[in-house]
């Protein structure tokens, strides 16, 4: 099977988009190096540095202590529902070792918070009650249980899938799954769709169950037929066995695009799907829409349907010089080294691994950096590798004004005039072109014949204005709080003045009485008015 029409097509749920998406690229795609194998298991490592999600300065509650024994599936760190951070988890049973600031391969050489841990064995048992038919569990019960097995959005933001679903339920119409999985070299989700396609597919019903959505969209590229295929398989399966169920049942379509790069993009996904356009500065939601990532779903699934909590998920492992390139289930926290050592990788070739997909992911050359929730793709590529491994650096020939950057941008900006405006650090008129709207795919500096890093530039800028963003906001707090404090000095002043002054006039109304008044009886009258009127006018 090597044709799209090949493919079957159960009551009509297979189309292709009649949308486009202005730009994009079609770079080498390199994905037949893992996608030929079944996913296969790695080995644990001797050790096990496990990343906390502490994310906008939240804090949660370590739940365990150095020495301390814990159990495969066990709950490390705990947070709030309504936070945005996620649960960590042990992958495995073992030891903590420690709890320590550790580099985690963030792009500010930040250290993060981590557990340690010394997996005793390899077992994986669910620590969690399996929801019973889940489709007539509360939504509420649902986004509990995906709180608790630490699912996040595993396309690459990491962000919580519970606050997702909190903040889209009731106002979903249409749950977009994006199948696309554009970027080359990466292959994860085109072979999770294959092998586990049912399990995808029923956290689909899952989500659209939650946030009550009528519709699901399988977005998909055409360069996945057997993905394809035996997605197709499972929703005549649906079809067919939900015609006596109780299982909710959405409209189910799946659409097929042009393989075409950055069409996995959440915003140029929607616009392939539906031809619609999110508003600047605001989310899909804001559309009646919510796109979730295949993964996400399978973990889901896992979690609600198996009691598991997320502490593996498949990983593309890939390059020209990993002797066993495929996908792997990886626990969270391995080290890179480990990997390297279990696929009989020469690191003595290596002068650096990509994290992510080569467009959109990061270089790093430190090997003790640890696998995360967020980790999809490892690239382990020798110097000889084609240009799209190729990190950016500081020295570039200049712009020579061709417009092939403007041609390619799928947010239809003006890269040329954004870097400009970066070199010249102008950042008013950054924002004035729209820089936030760049979804940094890396299309431009693909294509610049100047070699240019545009997107680092754009990055760079992004993190100084909201900096500055900061600093004017914490500013502007400071001097209304001043301004309060002036204004309440002053008031306080007044007031003191006022009293002051009532009291000289009721000791020398109290004197004058006293010359005219040697009882008393008429001073005590008046002062006690005085005191009358005095009182009702601190009342008002």
């Amino acid at each position: 099977m090597n044709k799209q029409t090949d493919i079957i097509n159960p009551a009509n749920v297979i189309s292709h988009t009649r949308f486009e998406i202005p730009g994009g690229i079609h770079p080498p795609e390199h994905k037949s190096i893992s996608n030929q194998s079944k996913i296969a298991y790695l080995a644990p490592a001797k050790e096990l540095i496990l990343p906390i999600s502490k994310q906008h300065g939240i804090e949660g509650q370590r739940l365990v202590d150095v020495g301390e024994n814990v159990s495969a599936g066990q709950k490390l760190f705990d947070t709030a529902i309504s936070q945005i951070a996620t649960n960590t988890h042990s992958p495995y049973d073992g030891e903590v070792l420690a709890v320590a600031d550790k580099n985690l391969g963030h792009a500010s050489g930040l250290l993060m918070p981590t557990i340690n841990i010394k997996p005793t064995s390899n077992k994986y048992l669910s620590p969690l009650q399996p929801v019973d038919k889940w489709w007539q569990a509360e939504p509420a019960d649902l986004i509990d249980r995906i709180h608790e097995a630490g699912i996040v959005g595993m396309g690459g933001a990491a962000f919580p899938t519970h606050i997702k679903l909190k903040k889209s339920a009731k106002s979903i119409e249409t749950l977009i799954v994006n199948g696309m999985e554009c970027e080359p070299y990466i292959t994860c989700d085109d072979r999770l769709l294959r092998e586990h396609s049912w399990e995808i597919f029923q956290g689909a019903l899952i989500t659209a169950k939650i946030v009550d959505a009528k519709q699901i969209l399988f977005g998909i590229e055409d360069n996945k037929p057997e993905a394809i295929e035996v997605l197709t398989q499972q929703v005549d399966r649906y079809l067919q066995q939900n015609i006596d169920s109780n299982i909710p049942s959405p409209k189910i379509q799946i659409i097929v695009a042009k393989t075409k790069y950055p069409s996995g993009g959440e915003k140029q996904l929607i616009q392939l799907l539906t031809g619609l356009q999110v508003p600047q500065n605001q989310y899909p939601a804001a559309l009646g829409l919510l796109v979730q990532n295949i993964a996400t779903l399978f973990a889901i699934n896992d979690a609600v349907c198996n009691g598991q909590t997320l502490t593996h998920r498949v990983v593309t492992v890939t390059g020209d010089l990993v002797n066993k390139p495929g996908n792997y289930w990886v626990a969270f926290g391995t080290p890179l080294t480990h990997i390297v050592s279990e696929l009989q990788i020469d690191a003595k070739q290596l002068s650096k691994i990509i994290l992510g997909g080569p467009l959109m992911g990061q270089a790093i050359s430190d090997l003790n950096i640890p696998t995360q929730k967020s980790t999809n793709c490892i690239i382990f590529n020798s110097e000889k590798a084609d240009r799209l491994t190729v990190s950016p650096n500081n020295f570039h020939e200049p712009c020579i004004r061709c417009g092939e950057c403007e041609k390619v941008c799928p947010a239809s900006l003006l890269p040329q005039q954004l870097y400009w405006f970066a070199q010249s650090e102008q950042w008013e008129k950054l924002e004035q072109q729209n820089l936030f709207d760049c979804i940094e795919c890396g299309a431009c500096s693909y294509v610049c014949p100047s070699e240019i890093p545009l997107v680092n530039y754009y990055r760079f800028s992004k993190s100084e204005i909201k900096h500055l963003k900061s600093k004017q906001k914490k500013s502007e707090i400071a001097k209304l709080r001043i301004e309060n404090r002036e204004k309440r000095i002053k008031r306080l002043k007044a007031e003191r003045e006022a009293k002051r002054k009532k009291t000289a006039e009721a000791r020398k109304l109290a004197a004058s009485n006293q010359n005219k008044d040697p009882d008393g009886k008429q001073s005590a009258i008046e002062a006690a008015l005085l005191r009358v009127k005095n009182k009702k006018e601190e009342q008002t």
